[in-house]
């Protein structure tokens, strides 16, 4: 389908204020038209109609999106960076990022990091600063100094997709809907008789930062007449209807000081007769839109603008519907055929089409990587399974692991028991444990709107959670969504500094109406953040690292020809919920003795003071003393670092007793359990992407099957 392609390939195209050579150039090709050019500034233009006409009109839209630039590299490898437009700080913390380094023909993958609500005096009450965020590639800071410039760029990661309908989300939405119009409107004309009217299609630069490419694009056009395409404030919770219109529901036509109100009536009368619904957007001002520029361009210009509306403005979680892009681009060219006296030629696809209510998202990694133990951790990371519906982790766990178990039990509550083989039988019957379930959401009522209302499952900092990508659902059954949240320009100044309560975000599917929501969404459904995987030879970004971590290294060890002692591994369910699997495996394996794998919080980050920073990525596995609860077994404990010394590994302490983990309940099954936690330092836990170190990952690997064999061997 036309449209979609369109805006899929427009928004695909990064491009951050004073960075827009891609999507301005995927714009010139997509029109279709060769004599495309580009101006000194970077805007893009390409003419069609009668080039000698005394008629000529502009119809522009911005090609930028916010962003961040990169400010510094400080000592550690962090990035501090500043706002490149006004991108919405309340959808930073915990967001996957991508960096258009100077050095790397690829982009980075970052995460936007911040010190650990447990660990900060503010705690989650109020979004952080700006200038308190850092992004983290996790790299070394000589690499990432290498690599990386002051005044490169930052998105986050996103990926543009059909929501329900003819909905679509993505980045960049604002205002690449707007330029999809433009170009959409220029295949049209290029099928008409354009006599008398010569027609500059204008994709500017530097809206989000004040303009400067229409302003300056304007003046060389010497157009007479201009209609600018921007998007307005969609209908959505906190937007007062006076100032939005339904997505969906036709286009939005400007009247302000500034613009021609016999162009905009122009416009109603032609939405009229084409049968275009829409709305009038009346401002008292300015517009806050390229048309302030385009209008005072030279003598004066008269200028109209059409917007199209959309939901969670200047977010990675942008919605708009293709048919109001689609209404946009055949008004703009109802106008222009009416100047000439052609007929609006009619489009056979210009309706878009609806999309399948299902679609597959969240899939795992399509290959296995060679740098990792098992060669496991993407796929098991990249698995959705929230607590209490693990199904298709345990699934992929025992694919993994039933050629190297002697006897694999099920527990009642979905919790794996493999039995391995040793060469000998244990002296001390020894469980390893590490849980399958991650932290996610879970939809608790549909509105009447069609917007999703969820709670958490599991501990998760609400601070992460605007403007993020997930997916709903089971298996092949599935919808994509975003976490919408009020247009920042909406908001007033104290309101921008505060944290959003869960209770007042949504998921946002786009669904028109609550039978269409109800139609593949019930309450109950799961919810899971979109995946992102890295591995860079230093660390590991991933979601659900916690503990799909811990899970790899027991598939490793399982896999293990050589194993000394009989073993029990444990793959446990609702870890994050109660620790409610290990409770009742252990009970059934009847252990003396537990090895608990787990990741724990690493707050090894810029404005976190030494002393409270728990553990740092790179320093080797973390042993616990003790956590809220906890009291780990002293001997068990030394032993982990004697054996991490004799294998020349490193090895350290969790300087503190914050979080828990299976350990909990494993230690006071039955009569108790001699237990020790072996945890890999993980920063951003339960975001939707951590990071953790490569080498401790390894070294971890080394230090558990020593330390089982020692435990498994004595007396």
């Amino acid at each position: 389908m036309q449209m979609e392609k369109i805006i899929k390939t427009l928004c695909a195209a990064v491009g951050t204020s004073g960075d827009e050579s891609a999507p301005v150039k995927a714009a010139l090709h997509l029109t279709g038209l060769p004599n495309g050019k580009l101006d000194a500034l970077g805007n893009g233009s390409v003419t069609l109609g009668d080039q000698n006409a005394k008629t000529h009109i502009l119809l522009e839209a911005h090609m930028d999106q916010v962003g961040m630039v990169i400010t510094s590299v400080d000592e550690h490898g962090f990035l501090h960076f500043a706002n490149c437009g006004g991108a919405d700080a309340r959808v930073m913390p915990g967001c996957p990022v991508h960096i258009y380094a100077s050095e790397t023909a690829e982009p980075l993958l970052g995460v936007v990091g911040s010190v650990p609500p447990h660990l900060n005096k503010g705690g989650t009450d109020k979004v952080p600063e700006v200038e308190d965020m850092t992004i983290d590639l996790g790299l070394p800071a000589a690499k990432a100094k290498v690599q990386m410039r002051p005044g490169d760029r930052a998105v986050p990661v996103y990926e543009p997709r059909m929501l329900l309908g003819t909905r679509c989300a993505s980045a960049a939405l604002d205002d690449r809907s707007g330029a999809a119009a433009v170009v959409r409107c220029a295949q049209l004309l290029q099928k008409s008789n354009l006599s008398g009217v010569k027609v500059t299609c204008l994709f500017s630069t530097r809206e989000e930062v004040g303009g400067q490419g229409a302003r300056t694009a304007a003046f060389a056009a010497e157009a007479d007449q201009a209609i600018c395409v921007d998007v307005s404030f969609g209908v959505q919770p906190g937007v007062k209807p006076e100032v939005s219109h339904k997505v969906g529901g036709g286009v939005m036509i400007g009247t302000a000081p500034i613009l021609s109100h016999a162009m905009g009536r122009k416009l109603a009368k032609l939405a009229e007769r084409e049968s275009i619904s829409y709305k009038w957007d009346v401002m008292g001002g300015s517009t806050g839109t390229n048309c302030d520029e385009v209008a005072i361009a030279r003598g004066g210009v008269k200028t109209a603008l059409i917007s199209i509306p959309e939901r969670s403005m200047h977010t990675p979680a942008e919605v708009v519907d293709l048919q109001d892009v689609e209404d946009t681009a055949r008004l703009m060219a109802a106008y222009v055929c009416d100047l000439c006296g052609a007929e609006l030629p009619k489009a056979a696809d210009s309706k878009p089409e609806m999309q399948d209510i299902f679609s597959s998202t969240g899939s795992a990694a399509e290959a296995e990587s060679d740098q990792i133990w098992s060669g496991c951790l993407p796929k098991l990371c990249t698995a959705r399974g929230i607590s209490g519906e693990e199904d298709t982790v345990r699934e992929l766990i025992l694919s993994y692991i039933r050629p190297y178990a002697e006897k694999i039990e099920i527990t009642p509550l979905g919790s794996i028991l493999a039995y391995k083989k040793g060469k000998n039988r244990a002296k001390t019957r020894l469980l390893l444990n590490a849980h399958m379930d991650e932290v996610g959401l879970i939809v608790t009522h549909i509105t009447d709107e069609g917007l999703l209302k969820f709670a958490s499952v599991g501990g998760i900092d609400p601070r992460i959670l605007p403007g993020r990508s997930v997916t709903v659902g089971y298996g092949t059954e599935t919808v994509p969504g975003v976490i919408g949240l009020k247009p920042i320009h909406l908001t007033e100044k104290d309101e921008r500094q505060k944290s959003i309560p869960m209770d007042d975000l949504y998921i946002d599917i786009g669904a028109k109406d609550k039978d269409e929501a109800a139609a593949v969404v019930t309450p109950g459904d799961m919810v899971t953040f979109d995946s992102v995987y890295e591995e860079n030879g230093y660390s590991i970004k991933s979601r659900a690292l916690d503990d799909r971590a811990g899970c790899a290294l027991l598939i490793h060890l399982m896999q293990q020809e050589d194993w000394t002692y009989d073993t029990i591994f444990e793959f446990a369910v609702q870890e994050e919920v109660g620790l409610n699997g290990s409770r009742t495996g252990a009970f059934l394996a009847q252990p003396q003795a537990a090895i608990v794998v787990e990741s724990t919080t690493a707050a090894d980050v810029p404005g976190n003071e030494k002393e409270h920073q728990m553990c740092r990525l790179g320093k080797g596995p973390v042993i616990s003393f003790m956590d809220r609860r906890t009291i780990y077994d002293k001997e068990y404990t030394q032993w982990a670092f004697e054996e991490a010394h004799e294998a020349g590994i490193p090895c350290q302490w969790k300087e503190g007793v914050a979080g828990g983990n299976d350990a909990g309940a494993i230690h006071i099954s039955r009569g108790g359990v001699r237990t020790v936690a072996v945890s890999l330092a993980c920063r951003y836990l339960h975001a939707p992407m951590g990071v953790i170190s490569k080498g401790d990952y390894d070294a971890a690997a080394v230090l558990l099957q020593r330390l089982a064999e020692r435990i498994a061997g004595a007396e």
